[in-house]
């Protein structure tokens, strides 16, 4: 549940409350408010009986008579009358006029309307010739009470949900800088440094905003020192197997050369002499030779391809493919590039040419696949995409991002870039990079 959410719930049973509570007091106010009005109009109804009688002829207290002064005064609010001729008549508790009763019967035992009834004898002469019965009626009170009630709470629930509506509004005007503020965080967790939010609202709000920009400035100054530290790593890595490769190339090169020559012209002369066993030794030694120098230019290959420096990066990677075919010929490896695809900047040509080494290692190292695509494009923001597909075994839920990927996103991430992995539509694993800064395309079938 949200935040804004649970502050209009609040606001509302607060507000709810506030209503029940006035309506509860209404109700206990008119239990009381009852009583004294039906004790009143009793009392002005005896009084009024007792003086009728009173100032009566003497002739006048007969049956009829009575009849006719209790008939004129059945319009009162409040009381019921009637007169009976019998000798005795107890006051007894009279039930509620349903007729009269507009309010239902649980509002009216609510209330706690308790009509009483009183008597007035009629006395000649010291003989008792019937009584007035005189009883409570609060059904015109409670209605009263009732329709109150009614009104209040139609008028209090509009008040209720205007409130409600109002306080929502500004709620949601207070609260409208933490969504900026959550929507920056996420662009910061996305690796946006560059993000600012602006500064509004009150002042706990702009003293988080500021804390939130310094922290975005700090990340930001953090990635730069790193990007600069990685581009050193790289840079130094690169230099490193640039000498491993020339000292590869220009001292052992020719000494295995050397040791070929000699090993040729060793087996020869041995042929000459008649000695063949010597001779066999020699072309055994030749055959080692000659696998230390594929080896050799292979190592030269993978520390620093002569082609990609010299040739660009769709040469460079036609080499590097056909290395990995003829070390594995029952894979099929696709290449897919754009008619004269090539990158000018070099850390990304560079960068590329590794993402698809370390990719294509992975794939024969750990996927167990038996093809594999890779592709290079341009979009259309002038990003360069690439992708590498294979058919292996895939990403599982608890596969590890091993030293290679990780060093593969790093690598992207120090050029602006980034990497992704997900399902490759072979079936397998797809490594993706992008890069920041159409044509036909050409497929290489081995």
């Amino acid at each position: 549940m949200s935040l804004k959410l649970r502050i209009d719930l609040l606001i509302g049973l607060l507000l709810v409350l506030g209503l029940a509570a006035d309506v509860g007091r209404m109700v206990m106010a008119a239990g009381l408010r009852v009583r004294i009005e039906n004790e009143s109009m009793t009392r002005i109804t005896r009084a009024f009986i007792a003086s009728s009688l009173a100032n009566a002829p003497e002739d006048a207290a007969n049956g009829e008579r009575m009849q006719r002064l209790a008939a004129s005064l059945t319009d009162l609010r409040h009381v019921q009358v009637r007169f009976s001729a019998q000798p005795e008549m107890a006051a007894v508790e009279a039930p509620p006029d349903e007729s009269r009763l507009a309010a239902p019967q649980w509002f009216y035992a609510l209330v706690g309307a308790r009509p009483e009834s009183v008597v007035v004898p009629v006395l000649r002469d010291g003989r008792r010739l019937g009584a007035f019965l005189i009883a409570g009626d609060p059904a015109d009170e409670v209605n009263e009470v009732w329709q109150d009630v009614k009104t209040l709470g139609a008028i209090g629930g509009l008040m209720v949900l205007a409130l409600m509506l109002g306080a929502s509004a500004i709620v949601a005007r207070t609260l409208a800088p933490l969504e900026t503020y959550g929507r920056a965080l996420g662009r910061l967790r996305d690796g946006d440094y560059a993000v600012r939010a602006e500064a509004r609202g009150s002042p706990e709000f702009v003293d988080l905003c500021a804390k939130l920009n310094a922290l975005a400035e700090a990340l930001a100054r953090l990635s730069d020192e790193k990007r600069d530290l990685f581009h050193r790593l790289m840079n130094a890595q690169e230099q490193e197997r640039k000498a491993m490769a020339h000292d590869l190339h220009d001292e052992i090169g020719p000494h295995l050369f050397a040791l070929r020559a000699n090993a040729a012209l060793l087996r020869g002369a041995a042929e000459q002499a008649g000695f063949s066993d010597l001779a066999a030794r020699a072309g055994a030694i030749c055959g080692q030779i000659e696998t230390l120098q594929e080896t050799n230019r292979r190592i030269l290959r993978r520390l620093r391809p002569p082609a990609l420096d010299d040739l660009g990066v769709g040469p460079a990677l036609r080499s590097l493919v056909e290395g990995w075919r003829e070390t594995q010929p029952d894979v099929r490896i696709d290449l897919v590039l754009p008619e004269n695809f090539e990158i000018a900047d070099q850390d990304q040509r560079l960068a590329v040419y590794r993402l698809v080494q370390e990719a294509l290692t992975n794939v024969f190292r750990h996927a167990g696949a038996h093809r594999a695509e890779i592709a290079l494009e341009r979009d259309e923001a002038g990003q360069i995409r690439v992708r590498v597909d294979d058919d292996g075994a895939g990403l599982g839920p608890d596969s590890v991002i091993g030293l290679g990927l990780a060093g593969m996103r790093e690598r992207a991430r120090g050029l602006g870039g980034e990497v992704h992995l997900g399902r490759a539509a072979l079936g397998g694993c797809r490594v993706e990079a992008v890069l920041p800064p159409h044509v036909a395309l050409t497929r290489e079938q081995p």
